[in-house]
């Protein structure tokens, strides 16, 4: 089955030493749920079909963060799977990602723990 149900979870990964995306008290800030200039969706992996290791690329720069999908179209966004060539897993979150929506994406987000810490 090739969609993204309102029970799926999403991870994002979020460059945690960059302090543009963390804050002090190690939540993310908005800037983690906004899209670039050059992006159509917000890239997402859909977690039932990865692993941590595929999803988070690079331990020593990214940390992983988890959405249920319900959560973004309940604020009227869409979840899509995209998949990629090199990760079947791969899904974009798209609408209109104003400051507001961002914002609450990133308070919704948890921290998913690292299996190898």
């Amino acid at each position: 089955m090739n969609r993204v149900d309102d029970t799926d979870k999403l991870l994002r990964h979020v460059p945690f030493t960059n302090p543009s995306y963390i804050k002090p008290d190690g939540s993310i800030t908005s800037l983690a749920f906004k899209l670039k200039k050059h992006e159509n969706g917000l890239s997402v992996d859909i977690e039932r079909r990865t692993t941590y290791d595929r999803s988070v690329l690079d331990r020593t720069r990214f940390r992983l963060y988890r959405l249920e999908a319900a959560f973004p179209r309940s604020l009227g966004l869409e979840c899509v799977h995209d998949p990629l060539p090199d990760n079947e897993a791969h899904a974009l979150i798209t609408g209109e990602f104003t400051d507001a929506v961002s914002r609450r994406l990133a308070r919704c987000a948890a921290l998913v723990p690292d299996p190898q810490q």
